[in-house]
């Protein structure tokens, strides 16, 4: 058992990725020259789910009619949008107003990763009320009482994240290939602690077991290791998405929800 406390290139190259760049604008840029700007599904229930899964793209003159029970959630570059069936709605009418800090956002979607875990300098929504439970302040922090897949943008900066932090609390960390064991330590007050990188490696496909002191049961996490970490909310939910990440997804939808407007049939 394991304890843990817690610019030279060439110009072969160049000349390749400059020409990569330049065919990526003109993918994006129409022979009128006006940019194609999409909207993405982030979210999809109801009858009507099949036709609009997350992850699909949608033009800014699409319409949708949408069926009893339906909503979609989009994510365009105003911000998001709830439509709620019956009716049809079209997405270049009417716009969404971002009511999210973008301060707030840009910190929840990048990785702080370890140095931060050290610190345990956070701010969860709800912490301290017994109304509101606290709600993970970063899209990249391992929530250890959510299982399936996990998204890693930084294999050398995991943080591991508990929802109840007014004690102190363990956890053991299980590799079930070999039945390898790792604990680790939260002092009273912090949610954060980093992953036991050493002794629990990140790699892709990799498959742990986690048990918390303070939850009501254990989990199972399979790692997907991304090529690098998104820089901006598109990105982001489109990893998520093509990679299955659904709890790191439902993170994401439920905290632009906060600053979503919702749109009736616009026929």
């Amino acid at each position: 058992m394991h304890s843990v406390e817690g610019k030279t290139a060439k110009s072969g190259k160049l000349a390749r990725n400059l020409g990569k760049a330049a065919l990526g604008a003109l993918l994006l840029v129409g022979v009128s020259g006006a940019a194609v700007a999409q909207n993405m599904v982030v979210r999809s229930t109801g009858p009507s789910a099949k036709s609009y899964p997350a992850g699909k793209k949608l033009a800014n003159n699409a319409k949708l009619t949408l069926k009893k029970l339906d909503s979609v959630t989009i994510l365009g570059k105003g911000g998001t949008r709830v439509l709620k069936g019956p009716g049809t709605f079209s997405l270049n009418r009417g716009t969404a107003a971002r009511s999210n800090s973008s301060v707030r956002l840009a910190s929840f979607i990048n990785n702080r990763g370890s140095s931060r875990a050290r610190t345990g300098a956070v701010r969860s929504a709800g912490a301290g009320s017994t109304n509101v439970a606290p709600k993970n302040p970063n899209l990249w922090f391992l929530d250890v009482t959510k299982g399936g897949k996990f998204c890693v943008a930084d294999a050398n900066a995991l943080v591991l994240w508990r929802p109840d932090y007014t004690g102190s609390a363990k956890a053991s960390i299980v590799q079930p290939a070999n039945g390898t064991v790792t604990e680790v330590a939260w002092r009273k007050g912090n949610p954060l602690k980093s992953w036991p990188k050493a002794e629990a490696p990140l790699t892709n496909g990799a498959k742990y077991q986690v048990i918390g002191s303070n939850v009501e049961k254990s989990v199972e996490v399979n790692f997907v290791m991304l090529n690098e970490a998104p820089q901006n909310l598109d990105d982001a939910a489109a990893a998520l998405i093509a990679n299955g990440c659904q709890s790191q997804l439902d993170l994401l939808v439920d905290t632009l929800d906060t600053g979503s407007t919702t749109d009736q049939d616009q026929g």
